[in-house]
């Protein structure tokens, strides 16, 4: 018999977003964690090595106990080993040490109570890696971690030296680090079973001493397009398990510490910052440039870090335990970046966390403050553009403004509900969007079973006319000048491009920011206006006011004509407001003198002489109410975006954008005022 051999490490890593949809969870389990498991157990010789985050295993434990039975079955058995990780999977490089080390530390605990074992592996969520993360892993008590072969490869390794696991340290922490096979995250489970076999044979060596590592995603075995019906009802995973069974002689299906008991580090390595291939191209080479890609996303971990902040100076105690928990589920990576998964295109998962970050901000408050109608306001550098915002703080609203964006207002959090109704994504290119043409002439769809990074598909047609970007933040309080002829079809095919003014983007000058009983900020700007063929040089001065305990917010305009001539314009404020379902029978505008033929939020529409309207939420019990101190023409439209998919390119209802306006005949030096107030309540919850 031939003494060549080789050792394979099958790890799975299984995941679901903090704030996934439960039908998300329950069909995932029933397709992919359940069925997987299921055929394991079948095969009493092979062994797998399993990571879950905190967020699924809490769900197990809460919905499918009698799976975490089994899973500890197979442990107790030495057929699964489990591997830790962050509990609530974020980001590693993107939290602060201390976070980092008691999360790792949440998720060994949980393993520990649940399964009677002591984690020394750790997932790292979507394999980003930077080079001091090996000394806050090993303060949490982690051995061994996988990153991709590529990692390796770009520091001159051969693939022959990527067949085995190496040592690497920061300041003297050690970590080890096994490399995970590109090759075989393709191959597995899309490929034939034995072109896997004979691509490890390739590999052996006399007496062994190789390990090649198979690290992905466990929904690929099931959730992931087709591979259901591919992977259990065709056979593909029975098939490959009875192949590794039935060449054990040579090949031995092993864990990572059950291989570096017996096998030691190849040698030193020190790796540079990182993720897998298809990462890297979708960030442009560096994880963290997600934060410059989208605002969005910089917003939702700027605001992370700024409710850390706050929670730090709380005393340790049931209360700052509670909140910091809520600050680390809203840590989950899910929803900070975007690639072949809707990520950050998913409202309800940026919603989610935002849900998480308010909830801590709202106990880290309660501390603080006993009054009930408080109110506070900050000037910082919150985004880190090196420009300050001003937040306002209160017992129903959380509100940052923007005076060098166009005097925006970025984020407005009904407190009660925990929920930012300004979390509206902007609409911009992305580099897949050139296939949306493609496919819409019948070009590149196929019914093969693929890894999803090769999908390419649409689920709906005329995807293709809702790509229109826009060339500034959806935001609300963006202020507009639009000539007499504009029309609301102008607007919606090319927000800027009807603009006369110059206003939205553009940095205001902060007058006043002030605090007595409420909250009062002052913004202005000199502009210009284009109208019949002149340019106007035009002031605009607005101011806001926030009634702590009322959910109320007063904004109030005072435009100049500074040119000599008079000026026949119509100016409008936007806001836009995200509700979350577009389509929602539950969801939709309401008028108090009129009943539109279309309500729904994703509806489009010119009303006349609208003095008061309201998008409401019976599903989150929640509703935002305008009221005009003067009639208006309000254009309304939906904001939606089209992005990739596990499933293929979709359209994505973002938000509503409304946006009264009215005529102005502006003479010069004659000021005119306008008043805007926006009024944000909670209703009782439908079904509740």
């Amino acid at each position: 018999m031939s003494d060549e051999r080789i050792s394979l490490i099958l790890a799975l890593h299984n995941h679901q977003p903090e704030g996934n949809l439960p039908e998300v969870f329950e069909r995932t389990f029933k397709t992919a964690y359940e069925p997987f498991v299921r055929e394991l157990e079948n095969f009493p010789g092979i062994r797998v090595t399993m990571h879950y985050s905190g967020i699924l295993l809490r769900w197990f434990k809460e919905n499918r106990p009698e799976f975490l039975a089994r899973l500890r079955r197979l442990v107790e058995q030495g057929r699964v080993e489990m591997m830790g990780g962050a509990f609530f999977e974020p980001i590693l490089v993107m939290i602060p040490d201390e976070d980092k080390t008691g999360q790792i530390r949440m998720q060994s605990s949980f393993l520990a109570e649940h399964f009677g074992v002591e984690a020394r592996g750790a997932w790292l969520p979507e394999r980003v890696w930077e080079p001091h993360l090996a000394r806050p892993l090993h303060e949490a008590g982690i051995t061994y971690t996988v990153l991709d072969d590529a990692h390796f490869k770009h520091v001159g390794f051969s693939e022959e030296d990527t067949l085995y696991y190496y040592i690497t340290e920061e300041g003297g922490s050690p970590l080890s680090v096994f490399p995970i096979s590109e090759k075989l995250r393709y191959l597995i489970p899309f490929a034939d079973p034995r072109e896997t076999i004979d691509y490890l044979r390739g590999l052996t060596t006399p007496g062994g001493g190789r390990v090649v590592v198979l690290a992905d995603d466990g929904e690929k075995f099931g959730s992931w397009p087709g591979t259901a019906h591919h992977v259990y009802a065709g056979g593909w995973l029975k098939r490959f398990f009875s192949l590794l069974w039935q060449n054990r002689d040579w090949l031995e299906v092993t864990g990572f510490e059950a291989f570096m008991r017996s096998h030691p580090p190849k040698g030193r390595v020190y790796l540079p910052a990182g993720s897998y291939r298809e990462m890297l191209e979708w960030s442009g080479g560096f994880w963290r440039n997600f934060f410059v890609r989208y605002p969005e996303s910089n917003h939702i971990h700027k605001k992370m870090l700024h409710v850390r902040e706050k929670l730090l100076r709380l005393p340790e105690g049931p209360l700052k335990a509670e909140a910091r928990e809520y600050l680390w589920a809203g840590q989950c990576n899910c929803a900070y970046w975007h690639g072949v998964f809707g990520g950050l295109y998913l409202n309800f998962l940026r919603s989610a966390l935002y849900s998480r970050l308010i909830a801590a901000e709202v106990l880290v408050d309660s501390a603080r403050h006993q009054n009930g109608a408080w109110v506070e306001m900050e000037q910082k550098d919150f985004d880190y553009d090196g420009r300050e915002e001003v937040l306002v703080n209160g017992p129903d609203l959380g509100l940052v403004f923007a005076p060098a964006l166009g005097g925006a207002l970025l984020e407005l959090d009904y407190k009660p509900r925990r929920f930012n109704l300004n979390d509206v994504l902007t609409r911009r290119p992305e580099p897949y969007h050139c296939n949306i043409f493609e496919l819409a002439e019948g070009r590149c769809a196929t019914d093969e079973v693929k890894t999803i990074h090769h999908i390419a598909r649409v689920k709906e047609a005329g995807l293709e006319h809702l790509l229109i970007y826009d060339r500034y933040r959806r935001a609300s309080l963006l202020d507009h000048f639009f000539a007499v002829s504009t029309t609301l079809d102008d607007f919606s095919k090319d927000p800027a491009g009807a603009e006369a003014g110059d206003f939205p983007g553009n940095a205001y000058q902060l007058e006043e920011a002030a605090v007595n009983g409420t909250a009062r900020l002052t913004m202005s700007r000199t502009g210009q206006v284009r109208a019949g063929g002149n340019v106007f040089p035009l002031a605009l001065a607005k101011s806001a006011r926030y009634i702590p305990g009322e959910g109320t917010l007063v904004f109030d305009y005072r435009l100049v004509n500074e040119g000599e001539k008079d000026l026949d314009i119509y100016f409008g404020v936007e806001f836009n407001i995200s509700l979350l379902a577009g389509e929602a029978a539950d969801r939709y505008f309401s008028f108090p003198d009129r009943n539109p033929d279309d309500a729904r939020l994703a509806s489009r529409g010119e009303e006349k002489n609208v003095v008061e309207f309201a998008l409401v939420d019976q599903w989150q019990g929640l509703e935002s109410r305008f009221l005009l101190n003067r009639p208006a023409e309000l254009w309304r439209l939906p904001v939606e975006t089209v992005s990739q998919s596990e499933d293929g390119f979709e359209r994505v209802y973002q938000g509503s954008c409304v946006l009264p306006r009215w005529r102005l005949k502006l003479k010069p030096r004659h000021p005119r005022e306008i008043t805007v107030i926006q009024r944000v309540t909670g209703l009782r919850k439908e079904g509740h």
